[in-house]
């Protein structure tokens, strides 16, 4: 039996929503060769639990590249899509995408893949974002399932407190997609994201061959995590791991920071409690920007390295006087695409994966060519 889930502010439930849909079909959506010129259509009145309205692409243009690019015009993405698996149309599918926080770069390109996805196929996208909160995050599921939505796409805060509210979603008809993080329970039966330990583990093994080769076997590390996270935890154990088979390596100090301010702070903090810092690894973009901005007065005498890649961490990994040598990183784009394309594809009744684990890639200061491209294909999307 269904469970019966509050109204949001102003929504219908799924039923009436429905019958509304039957008696005023929507406008059929304009149709061109480049999916990125179809606007998402705003939609409003999901002011409640931290949903924002969701406008067109240029809004990320905005964030990636400054105001003035809200002027410049939409370039073609037709290269970097991935190949769809559902035909142009998907009529009357409503996603409702779920951020853990949108408060860095790399979630905000998970949202661009969902977003040019979802768009591709004709699908409409709500977005709401959990700030971190799990209660947050519940009522935006609530709010989605209220408001109608078909699939719910997430990456859940917590593998146990994150579940009943998708629980009740599930419960009530709507398909679910999990990426980035898992949750404990049968209900998540498609997840997109990569090998968390791996991500670490990658990066662990290239700083303990940098510190045998270009630090004479001695280094002293610091670490900005994020431990809430069971991804933040698993990063961290597999980078200690590794990067303590050299027997010249210590951990001085260990923070938590998983957003660039606060991060930068903690940063501080360590260079001046222990002034003997060689190098430090972050867990996140987040924690990786902080610890950038707060290194940079050392004109690259303090090393940084650490996991997800941005276009602010590219240009900096291209500048000798930031210390940035090295950045193991998922794919945020192609992570958002295919979860966004699952979820349409359980809507339509249509087999899907299990688990899709997204290649890995590391980028480190001796290849910069591999960073030039990274930003110009980042840039290109962001447009």
């Amino acid at each position: 039996m269904k469970t019966r889930l509050p109204i949001a502010l102003g929504g219908r439930g799924r039923k009436q929503q429905r019958r509304s849909r039957q008696l005023n079909p929507p406008k059929k959506m304009t149709t061109t060769r480049d999916p990125v010129l179809l606007s998402i259509p705003a939609l409003r009145g999901i002011s409640n639990a931290g949903v924002r309205i969701v406008g067109t692409l240029r809004s990320l243009r905005r964030f990636f590249l400054g105001a003035r690019a809200a002027a410049l015009p939409l370039l073609t993405l037709t290269a970097w899509l991935p190949t769809p698996m559902w035909p142009a149309c998907a009529k009357d599918i409503t996603l409702g995408a779920v951020q853990m926080t949108a408060e860095t770069e790399w979630f905000r390109t998970i949202e661009l893949g969902i977003r040019v996805a979802a768009d591709k196929a004709g699908a409409k996208v709500l977005v709401g974002n959990a700030r971190g909160q799990a209660d947050t995050e519940a009522q935006i599921v609530d709010n989605f399932v209220a408001r109608g939505v078909d699939a719910i796409v997430i990456s859940a805060l917590n593998p146990t407190s994150s579940v009943p509210a998708l629980k009740r979603a599930v419960d009530n008809g709507v398909k679910l997609v999990d990426y980035n993080t898992t949750i404990d329970s049968p209900i998540m039966t498609t997840f997109v994201g990569v090998d968390n330990t791996e991500l670490g583990a990658q990066m662990g093994r290239y700083i303990a061959d940098y510190v045998k080769d270009k630090m004479s076997g001695n280094a002293k590390i610091a670490l900005i995590t994020i431990p809430k996270y069971e991804a933040g935890r698993q990063r961290r154990e597999a980078f200690v791991k590794e990067v303590t088979t050299v027997p010249g390596v210590s951990i001085v100090a260990e923070q938590e920071g998983e957003f660039p301010d606060p991060a930068a702070n903690k940063v501080e903090t360590i260079l001046e409690g222990h002034p003997e810092t060689q190098l430090i690894w972050a867990a996140n973009e987040g924690g990786l920007v902080g610890a950038i901005t707060a290194a940079r007065s050392r004109e690259g005498k303090v090393k940084i390295c650490g996991t997800d890649m941005s276009l602010q961490v590219a240009r900096a990994l291209l500048d000798p006087k930031s210390g940035v040598i090295a950045v193991s990183t998922q794919d945020p784009y192609n992570i958002g695409y295919r979860s966004a394309e699952f979820a349409i594809a359980k809507v339509k009744g249509e087999q899907t994966p299990a688990k899709v684990l997204v290649p890995l890639q590391l980028f480190t200061v001796d290849k910069p060519d591999d960073v030039k491209t990274y930003v110009a294909k980042y840039e290109a999307l962001a447009h």
